[in-house]
């Protein structure tokens, strides 16, 4: 029993290597060794979020174009909080977050490698009048989440300009 219990699992791993299948950020690696930032709001903690998150993939943000493979300039960030939902009682109960990303991505001689694209999450969070600060607690960490998927949707675009892949944005799809 215990011979086919280590069978089953070896099979089962074989299989779920065969199909590509991997955890989430173990996919393959950047294949970008060089690439400069050029952001419109250059402080801004999104720019910041990105700069960590691409040199953690094993990115090297350099400091002029010329040096650079790629570059990556951040068009606009636009952030947009909304009511999602409205109780029996007339008052808001859910908010909506949302914050895109505007970007293009261009070789060193002016190539665009990647035509203007944008990125974009959404999220809901509750919304609880009697304790404000806790809700804008909330919404600051949903924030910080929001830039970590926002930036690993530009990695993972920029994961695949040295392989071929096309420079056509990908479709949208709903959170």
């Amino acid at each position: 029993m215990n011979k086919s219990l280590k069978l089953s699992a070896i099979f089962l791993l074989l299989t779920l290597s065969a199909c590509g299948w991997h955890l989430r950020g173990t996919g393959s690696a950047a294949t970008i060794d060089r690439l400069y930032l050029s952001a419109s709001a250059p402080n801004s903690v999104f720019t910041q979020t990105l700069e960590r998150y691409l040199r953690s993939s094993g990115i090297e943000l350099v400091d002029s174009a010329a040096d650079a493979e790629y570059t990556l300039k951040l068009i606009k960030e636009t952030a947009k909080r909304r009511t999602a939902t409205v109780s029996a009682s007339a008052r808001i109960s859910e908010r909506l977050l949302e914050e895109q990303v505007e970007y293009q991505v261009n070789k060193p001689d002016g190539t665009v490698t990647i035509e203007r694209s944008i990125a974009t999450v959404e999220r809901i969070y509750e919304y609880n009048e009697d304790n404000v600060l806790a809700t804008e607690d909330e919404a600051q960490l949903l924030k910080r989440e929001m830039y970590i998927d926002l930036a690993r949707q530009i990695a993972n675009r920029l994961r695949h300009l040295n392989s071929g892949a096309t420079s056509k944005p990908p479709a949208q799809s709903a959170p």
